[in-house]
């Protein structure tokens, strides 16, 4: 009956991380992709009062992923590279979803909160949380979790998942989120 209930309280904690919250006190990291990510009229977000708390301006040169172990980490490591997410990654409750290994990354693009949430699969040795999530993931592009759908992508060899969350519609945002599943889809392809 305690591990129930600790079940549930996990996955309970689980489904409240996988929901992007704007309007949280924490001051996130602030990616920015280009010189051109600026607000309409021309002002910056500093002149626009939006916070910019490590505002990183990056090109956007491809780093390969053959520097990088073929690992949770290693595609952390690689996406960090890349510049695909940026400030401290944050451990999960990974085991809710019957994966080894999970980390999420919140940072603001364009004004927005992204959370980009990375899990490891054992293949090898799935639990039935790991098996069904990986197979809803596999069918139909999301798994429940709570009630709630969370829309997710596996890699080719189905061992790593990734969960990008964005509500904004600005294109760049919208770039950035498919640039980041296919770098993420390619790692260690």
């Amino acid at each position: 009956m305690m591990k129930k209930i600790l079940a549930i309280a996990a996955a309970a904690m689980l489904a409240l991380t996988l929901t992007a919250c704007t309007g949280t006190t924490e001051q996130l990291p602030t990616l920015t992709l280009t010189e051109s990510s600026q607000t309409s009229g021309g002002e910056s977000a500093a002149e626009s009062g939006a916070e910019t708390s490590q505002t990183e301006t990056v090109e956007l040169e491809p780093v390969s992923d053959q520097e990088f172990e073929d690992s949770l980490e290693g595609l952390c490591q690689y996406l960090e590279a890349n510049k695909a997410v940026t400030g401290e990654p944050t451990e999960m409750a990974y085991e809710t979803i019957g994966a080894t290994g999970g980390f999420r990354y919140r940072f603001t693009l364009n004004g927005s909160t992204v959370q980009v949430e990375v899990y490891s699969y054992d293949r090898d040795n799935l639990n039935q949380q790991g098996m069904e999530c990986i197979s809803s993931v596999e069918e139909k592009g999301f798994f429940v979790l709570l009630d709630k759908e969370i829309p997710a992508t596996l890699n080719q060899k189905e061992t790593l998942m990734m969960i990008y969350t964005d509500t904004s519609t600005n294109q760049e945002n919208l770039s950035q989120k498919e640039r980041v599943t296919q770098l993420f889809l390619d790692f260690k392809a």
